[in-house]
C-alpha cells in the first residue's frame, strides 16, 4: 500500500473518531450552544386521505402526496403515517407577514379543486384537513322521542340538540326532525378512531338550555369507525317498551399485562347476531380494573328468537377476534320484568387464570452492536397466566434477506450470538418458544424479533433506527428529513459540538428545515421522537 492511500485511510478514520467524539457530547453531556433566532415562522401539514384511496383516487403502494404554496416555497412531499394520513413540517420557512395558498397534490399533477390559504401565526401553526376537504367519515345521530311523555316533549314547540365531546359539552345545533316522526337527526364530521361522549337534551321553546336525558348516569359513548355510519338511541332509553338493557363486560387484565393490548391506542368491540357482526358497538374500559363493559338496549324480539352469538375483537379486526377456530358465545337473553339483570362476563378470549394456559413471550428485541463480529443478546419477558414459573425455554437465531424475516435459514441455538461475515448485509431473526416447568400447557407458541437494520461490516454504522431518509444529501438550500415515527426535535450540529440549528415541538415524521445559512462542511443531524428515542445521521452541506 503506498503513502497516499495511508493517508487517505487515516483522514477517514480521524473523520470516524470526530463523529463518535461528537455523539458522546450530545447524548451523555447534553451539552450545546442555542440556534440564533430566527424570524421567520412554521407549519404542520397533514391530509388525511382515506377517502381518495376508498375512491380509488389515491393508490398508496405507488403514489405520493405534495403540498404546494405560493411564494417560491418548493413543493414538499408529505411522509405516510397511520389511517392514510400523510404529514410533514416546514420549519422556519415562511414570512410571517405573507399570506399563503395550499394546495395538496397527489404525484405530479393531480391537484385539489378547493382553495385552501394560511396566514402564519405565532409558533407553530397547523394544516389539518381531508383530500378536496372531502370526509370519509360523516356520523349521523338519530334519537326516537316516541316514548317521551307528552307533558316532557312537545314536537311543536320543543327541540332536541347532542351535548357532548364534539362541541365541548356546549350543545349542537337543533336536530332536524324526519318527516311526521317522532325521530331527529344531525351529522357530524368526527375523526376516526375518535371516542366521543354525549347525551341529548329537550330545548324547550327557544331556551338554549333545557332537560338532559340520563340524569346521573354516565353518557354515551361511541367510538368513531372510518366509515359512514348511523347511531341510533331512544331518549332516556327506559322509555322503550319494546327494549331490555344487556350488559358485556371483558376482562383483558392478561392481554394488557403481556403487551397484546394497549390502553391508549386499542379498543375491543363486541360483534354478534344482534349488530350484523359489528361495527361501533365499543366497549369502555372501568376506572379501577381491566374489565371493558358495554350497556346496550336490545329488541324484546331477540328474547324469542334465540340466544344471542358474538364475539369480542381488538381494534374491530376479524384478525384480531377471540376464540379463533371455535364457536361463538352466548347468551340467552331474557326479559328483566320480575327477573335479574341480563349480565355476560368473561375474560378476553377465556384467558382465566383458573384455566391452564400456555406461556407466552413478548417484548422481545435483539441488544447489542449491529456489526460483525459483535455478540449481541437475544432480551425477552416470559408470562404465565398460572404463575408458572420459566424452565427450558429454547432460542433460535436466523438469517434473513429481507426486513421482513421472510425466508430465513436457522443458523444458532443459543440465547448470544457473535455475528459473523455471511450475515454482513442481511437481517438477523431472534426466535424463543417459551416454557413453563410444569403444567397442563407447559409449552407456548414460538414468537419472533427482526433486527432493526441490516447486519454492517467492521467500523461505524450511521444507520438510524428513527431516520429512514435525509435528502438531498450533500445538501444546498433545504434539508428534508423523514423518520419512522413523529419527530419531536431536531437538531443540527458542526462537529465542534455548536447547535447551529434547532426545530422543536414539530409532531411530524416529514420536516424540511432551511440550511443555506450554514457554511460549507459535515454536519450531524440529531432527530428525537416523543417516547425519547433519537438517531443521528451524517449530512455534508455544499
Amino acid at each position: 500500500m503506498n503513502f497516499c492511500n495511508h493517508c487517505a485511510i487515516f483522514r477517514k478514520a480521524s473523520l470516524v473518531m470526530a463523529l463518535v467524539f461528537v455523539i458522546l457530547i450530545l447524548v451523555i453531556t447534553g451539552n450545546r450552544v442555542s440556534a440564533a433566532t430566527d424570524t421567520t415562522w412554521s407549519v404542520t401539514f397533514q391530509v388525511n386521505m382515506a377517502k381518495a384511496v376508498k375512491q380509488n383516487i389515491f393508490h398508496p403502494a405507488t403514489d405520493s402526496v405534495f403540498v404546494i404554496l405560493d411564494h417560491g416555497i418548493l413543493p414538499m412531499k408529505l411522509v405516510a403515517g397511520p389511517g392514510y394520513t400523510y404529514s410533514g413540517a416546514l420549519y422556519n420557512a415562511l414570512d410571517s407577514t405573507a399570506t399563503y395558498s395550499i394546495k395538496f397534490r397527489i404525484n405530479g399533477s393531480t391537484l385539489e379543486t378547493v382553495n385552501r390559504s394560511l396566514s402564519p401565526q405565532p409558533g407553530m401553526s397547523n394544516v389539518s384537513v381531508w383530500w378536496n376537504n372531502d370526509p370519509l367519515n360523516i356520523t349521523t345521530f338519530i334519537v326516537s322521542m316516541q316514548y317521551v311523555p307528552p307533558t316532557f316533549f312537545n314536537p311543536s314547540n320543543d327541540s332536541i340538540v347532542i351535548v357532548g365531546t364534539m362541541n365541548d359539552m356546549k350543545g349542537s345545533p337543533r336536530m332536524t326532525r324526519i318527516g311526521t316522526t317522532l325521530n331527529y337527526s344531525l351529522d357530524y364530521i368526527l375523526d376516526p378512531g375518535s371516542v366521543q361522549q354525549y347525551k341529548y337534551r329537550i330545548n324547550q321553546g327557544d331556551s338554549s338550555k333545557g332537560q338532559v336525558e340520563l340524569l346521573y348516569l354516565p353518557n354515551r359513548m361511541l367510538r368513531v369507525p372510518d366509515t359512514l355510519v348511523t347511531v341510533t338511541d331512544d331518549f332516556n332509553n327506559n322509555y322503550n317498551p319494546a327494549v331490555r338493557l344487556m350488559t358485556f363486560k371483558c376482562n383483558m387484565g392478561y392481554y394488557i399485562k403481556t403487551h397484546r393490548f394497549n390502553i391508549a391506542d386499542d379498543y375491543l368491540e363486541v360483534a354478534g347476531n344482534f349488530n350484523n357482526g359489528g361495527g361501533n358497538d365499543v366497549l369502555f374500559k372501568g376506572s379501577s380494573d381491566s374489565t371493558y363493559s358495554l350497556a346496550k338496549y336490545l329488541d324484546t324480539a331477540y328474547i324469542h328468537q334465540g340466544p344471542l352469538t358474538f364475539k369480542f375483537r381488538i381494534r374491530g379486526g376479524r384478525n384480531t377476534q377471540e376464540l379463533v377456530g371455535k364457536a361463538d358465545r352466548n347468551y340467552p337473553f331474557h326479559d328483566t320484568t320480575g327477573q335479574g339483570p341480563n349480565l355476560f362476563s368473561c375474560y378476553f378470549n377465556n384467558m382465566n387464570p383458573s384455566t391452564p394456559t400456555p406461556p407466552w413471550a413478548y417484548d422481545l428485541s435483539i441488544q447489542g452492536t449491529l456489526v460483525n463480529q459483535y455478540i449481541v443478546n437475544g432480551v425477552y419477558t416470559y408470562e404465565n397466566l398460572n404463575g408458572i414459573r420459566e424452565d427450558s425455554s429454547t432460542y433460535r437465531w436466523l438469517r434473513s434477506p429481507d426486513s421482513l424475516g421472510t425466508n430465513a435459514v436457522a443458523i444458532d441455538t443459543s440465547l448470544t450470538y457473535k455475528i459473523d461475515t455471511v450475515d454482513v448485509g442481511k437481517w438477523l431473526v431472534f426466535e424463543v418458544t417459551p416454557r413453563a416447568a410444569s403444567g397442563d400447557s407447559a409449552t407456548g407458541k414460538a414468537v419472533r424479533v427482526v433486527s432493526v437494520t441490516r447486519i454492517g461490516g467492521v467500523g461505524m454504522t450511521e444507520q438510524s433506527i428513527l431516520i429512514t431518509k435525509v435528502y438531498p444529501n450533500p445538501v444546498n438550500d433545504y434539508l428534508t428529513i423523514e423518520a419512522t415515527k413523529e419527530i419531536e426535535q431536531l437538531e443540527l450540529f458542526s462537529l465542534s459540538g455548536q447547535s447551529v440549528v434547532l426545530a422543536e415541538g414539530l409532531h411530524a415524521r416529514g420536516i424540511r428545515i432551511p440550511v443555506s445559512h450554514l457554511p460549507r462542511g459535515v454536519y450531524l443531524l440529531k432527530a428525537t421522537a416523543k417516547s425519547h428515542e433519537w438517531g443521528v445521521v451524517q449530512v455534508v452541506k455544499n
